[in-house]
């Protein structure tokens, strides 16, 4: 007679697993699930439901079940549990309706739509939270810059965290920006938006409007239109670090400037505009505010020795010409 044989049996069910479980295995989320994965992934994996365009009660073998997915009674006739004729594109249509649906929901209206498709940098963020009664519906934030930003602590090692720039305005002069961090973007955003518009600039403009458009940074651009900038146009040299250009923006714009009427004043004289739609036809557009004009020349020493970039200017007009233009290059044949 043969010994008796030991067999073990857990008590364990694979359907007893939520999606989140399963999707979790699936994508090796967490720190310790990504140090252990082997070989390196072209393409991300992304999270799907699969639940999108199901029925409750369809499958593969279609089956009528009443009180489910057919009613449980028709005319006074009580229904039957009963099988009816399988449709073999059901799977191709299940596909169809999910994909449609991701395409859907990824969908943005333009001008909700940042710089490119891969950054978060120009996309709108809406309006600034409300403080108390005060609602800041007429100002817009945007996204300049979201970046990840490592400290190393001696208890915990490299802690990752967020950095948000976000620049907030009402089109109309009044602006401000800002900076947040949390340990996630959602939040470092927030905080950046609802903090941009307590710290607001207000930037004088002339005449509200201009033609010439914004010839300038996409940073710049994004700024000056939420200023309510329509003509600027600005290089940047050196370095191309979002914070200290916006910085610098800003304090060239309400500190490094002055209007027309400021000039006047300091100046003593008439601050004459001429344009070429009006004929170049001197036209007055500030007056000193006391009255008086100064008839003696200006000094030479306040006479500001600035050169100004305006060869992309110069192109654009048919004004710029090449030093190289007119010396005839030597040729050799061989």
């Amino acid at each position: 007679m043969a010994a008796p044989m030991r067999v073990a049996a857990r008590a364990i069910s694979l359907y007893k697993v939520t999606a989140d479980q399963l999707w979790k295995g699936v994508l090796a989320e967490g720190s310790g699930a990504m140090r252990g994965a082997r070989g390196k992934r072209t393409k991300k994996r992304t999270k799907r439901d699969l639940n999108i365009g199901q029925i409750i009660g369809e499958g593969r073998d279609a089956y009528v079940w009443p009180g489910l997915n057919a009613p449980v009674m028709t005319a006074g006739v009580i229904h039957r549990i009963q099988k009816k004729d399988n449709d073999p594109e059901r799977e191709q249509k299940l596909i169809e309706e999910r994909d449609a649906w991701y395409k859907m929901k990824s969908k943005r209206l333009k001008r909700q739509r940042g710089w490119t498709g891969g950054t978060l940098g120009g996309t709108s963020l809406g309006s600034p939270d409300p403080i108390r009664d005060r609602k800041f519906e007429d100002f817009e934030a945007r996204v300049l810059e979201v970046r990840n930003v490592f400290n190393m602590t001696a208890n915990m090692g490299r802690k990752r965290s967020v950095r948000a720039l976000v620049v907030v305005g009402n089109r109309k002069g009044a602006a401000g920006f800002a900076v947040g961090k949390a340990q996630d973007a959602r939040t470092a955003l927030k905080k950046a938006k609802n903090k941009a518009v307590n710290v607001l600039y207000y930037i004088e403009r002339y005449n509200h409007h201009t033609s010439y458009g914004l010839q300038c940074h996409r940073i710049l651009q994004t700024c000056g239109r939420l200023i309510g900038l329509e003509d600027l146009y600005a290089r940047v040299h050196g370095s191309k670090n979002p914070l200290g250009i916006v910085h610098c923006f800003f304090k060239g714009l309400t500190k490094e400037q002055e209007t027309h009427q400021q000039l006047a004043d300091r100046k003593g004289l008439h601050v004459v505009e001429f344009r070429q739609e009006c004929s170049m036809r001197p036209i007055v557009v500030a007056s000193p505010s006391n009255g008086r004009v100064r008839e003696e020349p200006e000094p030479e020493d306040d006479i500001p020795d600035i050169k100004l970039d305006v060869k992309d200017v110069k192109k654009k007009e048919g004004l710029y010409k090449s030093p190289w233009e007119g010396i005839y290059r030597k040729e050799y044949r061989f």
